[in-house]
């Protein structure tokens, strides 16, 4: 008998700037924390080969597999975050690690990639009710349970994250464009109620968005130095591993959060160019795989999977520039931590998984 032959084929637009901008992240890591106690890019280079090594296999699964497991990984995850609550660790005010000394995992990281697949699993296995407004607030329920965990953490720029990416999700399965706006008017109607369950300190980050030097020493000195930072990269920037405001200390979270300020204080406008571009193209990578994808499943993960990539990268853009308040959120591929690294990685090899197998 004779075998069939199926060439699998590599998506290099969405492979080519991914591993660009882990490459760079890892030079800014490397730079942000050189001269410190401890250098946090062999860490991080751990981090990276241990989400392309689940990357790979990801990207060989076909589909159907994700679809079929969508639901248990979904519930895994709900069960890590109520496992957060009760025995976590807490750092920088928020209840959201799982681990052990220094070594920890952030559920709520992976949480948004198993409410993509169960997300896409509901859409495709009801394809037929999306005019029906029951199913529509039934499949509300898939976001709430996982946001009403993370907000109890309290981690709000994560739980921000979740509505872009489903509403997004809903848009393209065919949902009634009157349903989504609906959601989105109700959503600003409840903003005053949401205002009264806020930190004190998270009210404050929101009021100092645009006028930071209001609080120069306090609230507002992070949005501050990250702006100094950038500015002072002019064009070309002042030479890699040159950066003032992250050799004086005077930026915080400058390896995490806030690498983006350091690549324009060290590359400048230049670099900063390249890495927005480099977003681009695997920003449009993913879309083009969600528009040719031939299944509903595979297309409304795809759109997900890209959507939440192009969240993370304009919410922390917007921190690191004064224009968003500052909520904690990481340059997806750049910024270290473990979590977040090996989950970008993760949906880029699912998205690997529905170019081989539905285009």
């Amino acid at each position: 008998m004779k075998l069939r032959h199926i060439e699998y084929k590599v998506c290099y637009a969405l492979w080519i700037p991914a591993l660009m901008l882990v490459a760079i992240g890892l030079l800014f890591v490397y730079s942000a924390s050189a001269g410190y106690a401890r250098n946090y890019m062999p860490r991080q280079a751990v981090w990276v080969a241990a989400g392309i090594a689940l990357a790979i296999p990801a990207a060989l699964v076909n589909g159907r597999v994700y679809r079929h497991f969508a639901a248990p990984v979904f519930l895994a995850s709900i069960l890590s975050l109520v496992l957060v609550l009760v025995t976590g660790q807490v750092r920088h005010g928020a209840r959201s690690w799982l681990g052990w000394g220094g070594l920890g995992i952030q559920p709520s990281e992976f949480a948004k990639l198993a409410l993509i697949l169960v997300c896409g699993r509901y859409l495709s296995d009801f394809e037929e009710h999306r005019y029906d407004f029951r199913y529509y607030a039934v499949s509300f329920a898939l976001l709430f349970v996982p946001l009403l965990l993370i907000l109890a953490q309290p981690d709000l720029g994560t739980a921000l994250v979740f509505f872009p990416v489903v509403l997004a999700m809903f848009y393209v399965s065919g949902t009634r464009q009157s349903m989504l706006a609906a959601t989105l008017l109700a959503g600003a109607a409840c903003f005053p109620l949401m205002w009264q369950f806020l930190k004190p300190h998270q009210k404050m980050r929101i009021v100092l968005t645009w006028h930071p030097e209001l609080k120069p020493d306090t609230y507002g000195y992070q949005a501050i130095q990250s702006k100094i930072a950038i500015g002072s990269g002019l064009v070309f920037g002042r030479g890699y591993l040159h950066s003032l405001q992250s050799k004086l200390r005077f930026l915080p979270e400058r390896h995490t959060d806030f690498i983006f300020s350091v690549v324009g204080e060290e590359w400048g406008f230049a670099g900063c160019v390249l890495v927005l571009l480099l977003y681009l193209a695997l920003i449009f990578a993913g879309l083009y795989i969600a528009r040719r994808a031939k299944t509903v499943f595979g297309e409304v993960v795809a759109v997900g999977i890209t959507v939440l990539f192009a969240t993370h990268v304009l919410l922390n853009l917007g921190m690191v520039m004064g224009l968003t308040p500052i909520i904690g959120l990481p340059l997806p591929l750049l910024s270290y931590g473990g979590s977040a690294m090996v989950t970008s990685l993760l949906a880029l090899g699912i998205l690997q998984s529905i170019y081989a197998y539905e285009l």
